[in-house]
């Protein structure tokens, strides 16, 4: 009976932990990014309408529409210079280009517009033989005269691996999208599914 007893508790703790711990990540998040915005709102709101007081949740809204608006900005010719000029002014900045750079390969990685991102979930003979590990390709390249693909391996985390240039023939091409391998590497294989299932290899795509 004890032994019961303590099995369900151990269960229902695991089973309402991470549901916590989300819900406190997003109140936490929408509770910052609501402060942030919400104040100078109220400020201007209070310049046409002194009795209306604080609109819960206008800080919110106005961060989603400020996002919306750089994204809009950020995909026409004239965001894009001026984005490109303001990383070249970062990169100027000592300490802090360091930490920009590695948050911005990273979120680059996995952009939609970048064509230099995780292009397919792949499964790779590492770190030794026997040994399987799942990678991205991210391009291919050319050595001594072969083309080989070039695929990131992530170690314990998602922005920390290794790069590798392998034969197009042993990279092998999962059914998995980047996003799903990306919750498996961050849950520590949690979210591993049941099977992985390989389609064909890098060099079959060129096979006629």
């Amino acid at each position: 009976m004890r032994a019961n007893l303590k099995k369900s508790f151990l269960t229902g703790l695991f089973v309402i932990f991470p549901l916590v711990i989300s819900i406190a990540l997003l109140v936490w998040f929408f509770g910052m990014v609501d402060g942030l915005f919400s104040h100078p709102i109220d400020g201007i709101i209070g310049v046409f309408a002194p009795n209306v007081g604080h609109i819960p949740g206008s800080g919110i809204l106005t961060g989603l529409v400020i996002i919306l608006l750089v994204g809009i900005f950020a995909r026409n010719v004239i965001g894009e210079r001026f984005l490109a000029a303001l990383d070249r002014l970062i990169n100027r900045i000592p300490w802090y280009r360091t930490v920009y750079s590695t948050v911005k390969q990273l979120t680059d990685a996995i952009s939609p517009d970048n064509t230099k991102s995780f292009k397919e979930v792949v499964l790779v003979e590492y770190p030794g033989p026997g040994s399987r590990a799942i990678g991205f390709h991210t391009g291919t390249a050319e050595i001594e005269g072969r083309r080989v693909a070039v695929v990131y391996v992530p170690t314990n985390q998602l922005y920390l691996g290794h790069v590798l240039f392998l034969p197009e023939e042993s990279v092998q091409v999962l059914q998995m999208r980047v996003e799903q391998a990306i919750r498996l590497l961050v849950s520590g294989g949690i979210a591993a599914p049941d099977q992985l299932v390989s389609t064909h290899t890098l060099s079959s795509e060129k096979s006629p």
